[in-house]
């Protein structure tokens, strides 16, 4: 398949998406300001690629399902960075991840596809890998049921955007991709720009927050648009485990040197049983 290319080639910009905002929640900056930025910029790329895309511009599908993704973007960025203060990169990154099992449910229903048993044990076994991924209590006392709340509110989400894109690639193909991701980075730049001037006391610095911001909104940019544009045309099977798989993996190991979390032998123990279960999800 011709895809598979693409999708691989979007890990790496996982990757670095997720190591800035691991870096800016690490300095103690301000995740309000980096977010606004990091939308903003998006935004900016996104919105001459609207006018020279060739498909329908300002159809309401396209404005309701980039709107719908731009809440679930606000919600997920702003508490994910809290989250990896309270648990660790590995936990909330397959919370993130495994909001994939979202859309395979809402499949069954809507999608006419079907959930099966190996499917049902892929759910149970990515719900234990959270268990394990969490983190150490010498490495991370501040985790309580805010840091679980936090990674099921980033699972809901970020099965939200999934969905959004699945309903853009399956019910409005004809419109354009650029239009639906220049609404899901606008409305978030928007919402989080109003927290951000609330709390313009506890802005931070511009200048040390820009460079992450950058990173992460071209990063999230590339892969908004190439999972927007494939979510109508590659099944769930192949598109989910090799894009949030291999991206688990590569976050999970890279913020043992990185960042110097700990791997531990539970930890990795969680990483291949929440790999499996996402797998068994998809089959």
């Amino acid at each position: 398949m011709k895809e598979i290319p693409i999708i691989l080639a979007c890990v790496p910009l996982y990757v670095i998406n997720s190591f800035c905002d691991k870096y800016v929640s690490a300095k103690a900056h301000s995740g309000a300001l980096y977010n606004a930025l990091k939308f903003f910029i998006g935004s900016i790329c996104f919105l001459p690629m609207m006018f020279l895309d060739g498909a329908f511009r300002f159809e309401t599908g396209a404005f309701a399902c980039g709107v719908a993704c731009g809440i679930m973007y606000a919600v997920s960025k702003m508490i994910i960075l809290t989250g990896y203060e309270k648990t660790s990169v590995a936990f909330m990154t397959l919370c993130h991840s495994a909001g994939m099992i979202i859309p395979c449910v809402i499949g069954h229903f809507f999608w006419s596809e079907n959930i099966s048993l190996i499917a049902l044990i892929g759910i149970i076994l990515t719900v234990f890998s959270a268990v394990l991924l969490k983190g150490e209590k010498e490495e991370r006392k501040n985790y309580t049921l805010v840091g679980a709340a936090i990674g099921l509110a980033v699972f809901f989400t970020s099965g939200g955007v999934m969905i959004c894109q699945k309903l853009m690639g399956i019910y409005f193909p004809m419109q354009s991709v650029s239009a639906y991701n220049f609404y899901s980075f606008l409305v978030p730049c928007v919402i989080i720009s109003g927290m951000s001037f609330k709390k313009r006391k506890h802005a931070g610095n511009v200048k040390k927050v820009l460079p992450f911001a950058a990173g992460s909104a071209l990063s999230l940019c590339a892969i908004s648009f190439v999972m927007t544009s494939l979510a109508g045309k590659v099944p769930s099977v192949i598109m989910f485990p090799l894009f949030n798989g291999i991206g688990i993996v590569l976050v999970c190991v890279g913020s043992a040197f990185v960042f110097k979390e700990k791997l531990t032998v539970k930890k990795a123990v969680g990483l291949c049983i929440g790999i499996l279960g996402m797998c068994l999800v998809n089959f």
